[in-house]
């Protein structure tokens, strides 16, 4: 295990290990209310990487969300009395397989969560728009993760690069990940409940890449700058809400981060835009016409701590949304650890 301490996390990075660390909830004439997020604020630190040794990782973790105002399509908030909370926790595992393909390493995931969604949207008008639920929250699986990197050449006599400290530190160049992701239907749904529903009631495919770049040690140990982008697709829900027929617009989520290594600890700057690119569909949503599409974009700072003498990692990550469109507004906080079993 000595060089599982440079990418203990990057299972994680590539993982959805949160799938309710953000709410999409476009409830101006958009998406139906208080739906949990498929990729979205959980990818960060060396989101194209995989663990360098081949078996199987666990990982888990907790996620809480804060949220006390509702945007409208000028960013302006809509209900004097709103409130979103969620906590849950997140167990699965992730599965590297032996060997390369095409070049690259391969990988498959899989991620549940069970916790306790709390919603307000507003008790300013007639219909009830509140709601308290607990239990499953949608699963999330990659079915396939390919990686691959392109290092730079150690120094001569060395087997890997030093740090600072003059121990074996992270490898310097660059890589690139792929991946096919799918949302699978497992969440609480009551087709007569208007808020807090803890799943989807769809599958929804989100395919999509990633790129992590280290440098050679400026400031401390190396310097990282790494992103994830997803494409995600909800399909047609045909009990949703109100028991009518309909279809969430598709949205293109990236996550990003700028981070500093030294020795065992990894910090930065991390974020996540998410932008609704086609209009929902079906009644008895208003197809989103005038531009009122999601639209949000969260910044915060993550920690991670490496932990190779028992093949182990941890991360902690704040994020504050800063600017948003028919979209809710508050802090999430994740905790995520990730374990080699075998």
């Amino acid at each position: 295990m000595e060089c599982f301490d440079f990418n203990v996390r990057s299972g994680l990075g590539l993982l959805v290990t949160g799938l309710a660390l953000t709410l999409m909830s476009s409830v101006s004439n958009a998406a139906e209310f208080g739906q949990t997020t498929l990729p979205g604020g959980t990818s960060d630190i060396r989101a194209a990487e995989l663990p360098p040794e081949p078996g199987f990782y666990l990982l888990g973790g907790g996620v809480g969300v804060w949220q006390n105002i509702f945007t409208d399509n000028n960013g302006n908030n809509q209900f004097p009395d709103t409130f979103n909370k969620v906590g849950l926790v997140n167990f699965g595992g992730l599965y590297v397989y032996p060997g390369t393909f095409l070049g690259g390493r391969l990988a498959s995931s899989f991620v549940m969560s069970a916790g306790d969604h709390r919603l307000v949207v507003t008790k300013t008008l007639p219909v009830n728009l509140t709601g308290k639920h607990q239990g499953f929250f949608d699963a999330y699986s990659d079915m396939f993760i390919w990686s691959k990197s392109w290092y730079d050449k150690p120094v001569a006599g060395q087997s890997e690069p030093q740090n600072a400290s003059g121990e074996p530190g992270l490898p310097t160049g660059f890589s690139f990940a792929m991946g096919l992701g799918i949302g699978i239907p497992m969440g609480q749904f009551e087709k007569t409940n208007v808020v807090s529903n803890l799943g989807f009631n769809t599958w929804t495919l989100s395919p999509n890449i990633a790129f992590t770049y280290r440098t050679k040690p400026i400031l401390l140990d190396a310097t990282e700058f790494s992103t994830k982008i997803s494409y995600n697709h909800p399909f047609n829900r045909d009990d949703s809400t109100g028991g009518f027929t309909y279809r969430d617009g598709d949205y293109i989520s990236a996550d990003f981060a700028v981070t500093e290594r030294y020795s065992r600890y990894q910090f930065g700057l991390a974020g996540n835009v998410r932008q609704q690119v086609t209009d929902d569909r079906g009644t008895p949503a208003m197809p989103a016409t005038n531009g009122q599409r999601l639209y949000s974009l969260r910044l915060g700072p993550v920690l991670a701590i490496d932990f190779p003498e028992v093949g182990a990692g941890l991360t902690f990550k704040y994020l504050r949304d800063i600017d948003s469109r028919n979209a809710f507004e508050g802090d999430a906080l994740q905790v995520s650890f990730v374990k080699k079993l075998w």
